[in-house]
């Protein structure tokens, strides 16, 4: 702002307050006025160091407010914070609330760049003041309203929240083998458990570090509510029992050591998959008996997607043996079947947690119906609750924008996800080739993938070997199948979770389907966890399903059977034509 006055001259209250109205963005100047009563001190450093010769002020930036704001000085910069009184309507909304210290927030951010040494003091206590008032407004929300809270301004575009400053005390201890930012299916949903809660975490996880890619915006999600994340430099190992029994020891031990020192928690979550979770959550069971553990299921651990028994060779040492014997004592035997790497993971959570997450009722059936021991399942069916992934809200999907482009003269599909002998995309391209000419060309495909051909803007994670990643590339192409129609599809890499969120709005339909379940299945015990993004979005959605799987009961736009291609031509036809017309 330039003052119209000489430089000797005071800036008037309303010239400042007009400034820090428009540097801040308000469309409207507020009905309430911004009193500022500086001594002379203070007001020389405004005049001389910052507000005339840099464009603005940080403590009167900072306390721009859509309602009245008093700054008041006082002898030290640290008891400024002290000073700070705002004017707060009994009426005014949780979203009215958050969007003014959405403004106030940006415009310390702002602020942050012109800070000196000089006023390095300054900014500290307004940004402490500003920080405890926020905790100070979110202790009067109710628990659903806090959350609504954090999650306008864990969304808001270009804002950085300092959350460690409004973070609550932990109540709740989180195990997760794998967790943000690393990118995994298993730590998007645990985030959006940890979200969904509204309580605090301490987190203890398994560093993924140059096996996974990392993703900060899944971050975002939980941000809000984790108070300490601990990664342990550990090899990840899918179903090595060396890595698992290391990884169990080591993270109970710490987290052990955090109650020993006087922390409390009201639980444990612990999330399978990945497995090494449940192990390091029924050490901590063992050793604190009066813990409530809540162990989540994403998908049968003992079984594969064929229904055939997964986990290799019975496990025998003496960790196997501590975990068996309180099993037997009360539930009978556990025979050889039981005892390998994953069919354990299950029977430790069935016997030692307070409450089993399952995420459908057919997982839970099918599950259950594995158990060895009746008593053993009539103690899981007492204790267990069913829970879809949780599907985030509107917010989320408007926090990160993507410039692509799509042929709004074309249906535009998209797939998001990998590829597996169980799931692919054969049948859709096989329909668009099977389509009358007129149709033919009227729909593009766009796949976003983890492995795409390096020529093609793919990257080899580091730790990769070139064979292993061209073997996945192969897999993408191959469960696309898109030989005679590559000008119909476009093959992209995977985006960040928030981007992806964001990108969904832009076609007619999202695909999801099935996996193929087996013949050794008697129901389709698997809900893809892609179907929970998907109704959040604005965008429609086409479900592929087995017959009456979860997926089949979920309210996708449209379902069709899985391998019915002459379904999927007629239903490609209709949407064409809903599009672009009968001609």
């Amino acid at each position: 702002m330039k003052n119209s006055a000489s430089s000797n001259d005071p800036v008037s209250p309303s010239e400042i307050s007009n400034a820090i109205r428009s540097a801040s963005g308000l469309e409207a100047p507020s009905q309430n006025v911004i009193e500022v009563l500086l001594d002379g001190e203070v007001y020389k450093d405004i005049r001389e160091n910052a507000w005339n010769a840099m464009h603005r002020f940080i403590s009167l930036e900072l306390y721009l407010r859509a309602t009245k704001a008093r700054w008041v000085a006082s002898e030290t910069d640290e008891k400024l914070a002290d000073h700070l009184s705002i004017s707060q309507s009994a009426n005014e909304s949780t979203v009215d609330g958050a969007n003014k210290y959405i403004v106030d927030i940006r415009s310390l951010n702002r602020a942050r760049t012109f800070v000196k040494a000089q006023s390095l003091g300054t900014y500290t206590a307004v940004e402490s003041g500003l920080y405890e008032e926020i905790r100070k407004y979110r202790s009067r929300l109710t628990k659903s309203e806090k959350v609504r809270f954090n999650d306008l301004l864990a969304t808001a575009p270009n804002l950085e929240v300092d959350w460690a400053q409004l973070m609550d005390e932990p109540n709740a201890l989180a195990v997760l083998y794998n967790f943000s930012p690393y990118t995994d299916t298993g730590a998007v949903v645990a985030s959006k458990r940890i979200r969904a809660s509204g309580d605090t975490y301490d987190v203890i996880a398994c560093s993924f570090a140059h096996r996974k890619k990392i993703d900060s915006t899944i971050e975002r999600i939980a941000a809000p509510y984790v108070h300490s994340k601990q990664f342990l430099p550990m090899v990840p190992s899918w179903a090595t029992w060396s890595a698992f029994k290391a990884y169990a020891i080591k993270a109970s031990r710490i987290a052990q050591n955090k109650i020993d020192a006087g922390q409390t928690y009201d639980y444990l979550y612990t999330r399978a998959m990945w497995a090494p979770s449940h192990y390091a959550g029924v050490l901590l069971k063992k050793a604190n008996p009066e813990l409530r553990w809540v162990a989540e299921f994403s998908d049968p651990l003992s079984l594969d997607v064929e229904g055939l028994p997964r986990g290799g060779a019975p496990l025998e040492d003496g960790f196997v043996t501590g975990l068996i014997e309180p099993i037997e004592r009360e539930f009978g035997a556990v025979p050889d079947t039981e005892r390998t790497i994953f069919a354990l993971a299950e029977l430790i959570a069935y016997a030692h947690a307070d409450e089993i997450v399952f995420t459908n009722d057919h997982q839970k059936t099918t599950m259950l119906g594995h158990i060895y021991s009746e008593t053993l399942r009539q103690h899981v069916e007492e204790k267990s609750v069913v829970s879809n992934h949780p599907t985030l809200p509107a917010e989320f999907y408007e926090a990160e924008q993507v410039n692509y482009s799509v042929d709004r003269s074309r249906v535009n599909l998209a797939y998001f996800g990998e590829f597996y002998a169980t799931r692919g995309l054969t049948e859709i391209t096989t329909a668009i080739r099977m389509l009358p000419k007129q149709y033919r060309d009227k729909v593009h495909l766009h796949v976003f993938t983890n492995y795409i051909p390096v020529s093609g803007s793919g990257s080899r994670p580091r730790g990769m070997s070139a064979k292993a990643y061209n073997d996945l590339v192969d897999r993408a192409i191959n469960g696309v199948g898109a030989h005679g129609i590559e000008d119909q599809v476009t093959l992209n890499g995977s985006l960040p979770y928030l981007k992806f969120l964001g990108i969904t709005k832009k076609f007619d339909y999202l695909l999801v389907n099935d996996a193929r379940s087996g013949e050794h299945h008697e129901v389709n015990p698997y809900l893809p966890s892609k179907w929970s993004d998907y109704a959040g979005s604005s965008s429609k959605s086409w479900a592929f399903v087995e017959n009456g799987s979860s997926l089949s009961l979920k309210p996708a736009t449209v379902h069709t059977a899985l391998g019915d291609i002459q379904a999927i031509t007629d239903e490609l036809i209709r949407i064409i034509k809903d599009k672009l017309g009968e001609n």
